[in-house]
This record gives structure tokens, C-alpha cells and sequence, in this order.
């Protein structure tokens, strides 16, 4: 079962990052600078998502300090489409010390989690 999921994640990741440039387009076709502004903020997110499903694909059935690197790549990819998406990404500030914090915590009980089993 957790291979089928493991192939599904890797499949959606290489159809995000196969199709990012039309969904770019279809979201923001318009040749204003504005609308290039947003395709490419729209492109840097779906980069990062497509990352963030290349490493939690990574982690299903991994152990050990493996999973703990793994887990804190994802953390830092979903947190960096939550700062870009919520927050100033020009400046380093509360917001993102809590992300690196929770990043951190999650991924630290997980690895703890393997050593238990």
C-alpha cells in the first residue's frame, strides 16, 4: 500500500513540474507586468511543492537520520511557500522562526518515533 502511495506522490510531483508553465499561463495570461510578476510567484510555489513531494515521497518507509533530513526539507519547502504566500519573505522575522521551530520539533519527534520502534 505505502508504495502505491509513494508512486502517486512521485507521479503528481512530475506532473506539477511538467505542467507548471500552463498553469502558469492559464492563471496569469495577460503580458502586463503584473500578470508576469504573479506567473513567476506562481512558478516559485509550484517549484516548491513539487520539492516538498519529492521528499515526503523520500521519507515514506525511511528510518533514522534519513527521514529526520528528509522530514526538515519538507518542513522548509512548505515554509517557504507559507512565508511567500502569508508573510515578508524580504526580511527575517517571528513568522519564520516559528516555521524553523515547528520544522524542527515535527521532525525531531518523528526521528525520536523511529528510535522507538
Amino acid at each position: 500500500m505505502t508504495k502505491n502511495i509513494k508512486t502517486v506522490v512521485y507521479l503528481v510531483s512530475v506532473v506539477l513540474f511538467i505542467s507548471n508553465y500552463s498553469i502558469c499561463d492559464y492563471f496569469y495570461p495577460d503580458n502586463t507586468q503584473e500578470a508576469i510578476d504573479g506567473w513567476w510567484y506562481m512558478k516559485s510555489n509550484i517549484h516548491a511543492i513539487v520539492i516538498a513531494l519529492v521528499f515526503i515521497a523520500s521519507s515514506i518507509n525511511s528510518i533514522g537520520v534519513l527521514r529526520f533530513i528528509l522530514d526538515v526539507g519538507v518542513g522548509f519547502t512548505i515554509s517557504n511557500v507559507v512565508d511567500r504566500l502569508y508573510f515578508n519573505t524580504t526580511e527575517f522575522n517571528r513568522a519564520d522562526i516559528v516555521m524553523i521551530a515547528i520544522t524542527f520539533i515535527i521532525a525531531s519527534i518523528d526521528y525520536k518515533k523511529d528510535k522507538n520502534v
